[in-house]
């Protein structure tokens, strides 16, 4: 019963910044001030060890920051939850000494099977949900004191959503969603008072479920499996992050005035060699930072998340002559304009030929090799924080295979059995690689570092007519 009041007492607290939330959240935010050098750890479930949404901020980072030669660390591990990250914190994530620390629970931490479908929702089942929050209240708490007492910058990214309103032929465990609000309501308030930066995914998420669910009520942000974000869903949490706590302004702005033969305006670049003649426009154009590189798989983001501005490139050529220009940046022709939209301005961000967006490019496939040698890491790291936590036996490949044998049989009849033998499976083929996997890891870090400086390009306006 004291349990009980307890809860009831932080959820009246809780449903207050639910109530207020946006103007309390929007107190809580502070922009991430990144220094040269700064590690960067991503602690969660299994969407964290998936690790597509860090991947996508990663490639913003280095692109947007190519002279802070940051490290980014994956410390997702599938399945688990508050507790869990406190029985990993010291070996998994405070060994690497991040600076910053990306934090998301709450998915499993509600414990969902307490939500499934056509359970008997007694009055025991509604006092073990309450538990079940309280507990994550209390361990996530604890989580943010024990990153502070290490001096690690915590920055709080609420819960993702359990989709209820999907459509779809899939069980649907009611309730979940508005459990993980109250996660959320916890981790703004966590924010708040602790004058941290705030990324709000819940309410994001759901916003844009609700607004693509009016045309189509299959549709969802995250997974199939209401649960699971796919590349939309990561996408749209990268770019969530982007633009709440970090840097999102516009990459460069340029201002010629070919009349008169002046650089009126040089943001975030600089320009050189310019020359004005008749029926050319010639200079040299060096950017502080890369374009944020969106690969193909990912354009769906235009038509389902309001377009982004963190890529505008603007070039105004003011005082040409009327007629039509065509635009070559070094070899590569990016289109023809007449003086006129010159004279208004271009957004060459709207142009994916353009030899530094090629270079992006490059930078996020880099990005790509990166996370999928971490996600070769994780799985060891999965298996030993969270299977092999309670073995005792010698360390070898044969006690651990029997252990892990016995424990897999216990769970044949699981949901997630078919998952954990491949898990296992994995863990024993990539264990002895497992020092070259941390090497690999170095030299693409460094690959991605020398990829990600900006070289000087040559602009040219030739007057077709």
């Amino acid at each position: 019963m004291r349990n009980s009041k307890r809860v009831i007492k932080r959820d009246s607290r809780l449903f207050l910044v639910l109530f207020i939330g946006l103007a309390f959240a929007l107190q809580g935010q502070k922009n991430i001030t990144l220094h040269a050098k700064d590690k960067i750890s991503f602690i969660g479930n299994s969407i964290t060890q998936d690790g597509r949404y860090h991947m996508i901020l990663q490639s913003y980072l280095t692109t947007r920051y190519p002279d802070l030669a940051l490290e980014v660390y994956n410390n997702g591990i599938s399945g688990d939850v508050a507790d869990g990250v406190l029985y990993r914190f010291e070996k998994d994530i405070l060994a690497l000494k991040p600076d910053y620390a990306f934090l998301m629970l709450g998915m499993n931490d509600i414990q969902r099977q307490l939500y499934a479908e056509g359970i008997d929702v007694t009055q025991e089942i509604l006092n073990k949900r309450e538990e079940a929050l309280a507990h994550y209240y209390q361990q996530t708490t604890h989580i943010v004191a024990l990153l502070k007492e290490h001096d690690i910058k915590p920055i709080f990214l609420t819960p993702t959503i359990y989709d209820q309103t999907a459509k779809i032929d899939q069980v649907n465990d009611v309730g979940c969603n508005e459990a993980l609000a109250k996660c959320a309501a916890h981790i703004r308030m966590l924010a708040l008072e602790n004058k941290a930066p705030l990324v709000n995914f819940y309410d994001y998420l759901n916003e844009i479920n609700h607004t693509a669910q009016q045309k189509d009520s299959t549709f969802t942000i995250v997974g199939p499996d209401r649960i699971h974000p796919g590349d939309l869903g990561h996408f749209a949490m990268a770019t969530k992050i982007i633009t709440s706590v970090l840097d999102s302004g516009k990459l460069s702005a340029i201002q010629i005035n070919a009349a008169s033969n002046k650089i009126e305006l040089a943001t975030n670049c600089s320009i050189s060699k310019l020359v004005s003649k008749r029926k050319n426009i010639k200079f040299d154009v060096i950017q502080e930072a890369l374009p944020f590189p969106i690969a193909e798989r990912f354009k769906e983001q235009e038509t389902i998340l309001a377009p982004l501005a963190i890529n505008e490139e603007t070039l105004t050529v003011k005082g040409l002559k009327q007629g039509n220009y065509q635009l070559h940046i070094d070899s590569f022709m990016i289109g023809e304009f007449s003086a006129t939209s010159l004279a208004s301005g271009i957004d060459l961000s709207v142009y994916k030929n353009t030899p530094q967006y090629l270079q992006a490019l490059e930078v996020f496939k880099l990005c790509e090799a990166y996370h999928k040698i971490y996600g070769r890491l994780r799985i060891i790291a999965l298996i030993e924080y969270k299977n092999l936590k309670d073995y005792t036996g010698p360390d070898t490949t044969e006690g651990k295979r029997i252990y892990l044998d016995q424990e897999l049989e216990k769970q044949r009849e699981k949901s997630w059995h078919s998952y954990l033998v491949k898990m296992c499976n994995a863990y024993f083929e990539e264990k002895p690689n497992e020092k070259a996997l941390w090497k690999q890891l170095t030299t693409i870090r460094n690959h991605i570092q020398d990829k990600s400086q900006p070289k000087t390009h040559t602009y040219l306006l030739h007057k077709t007519k």
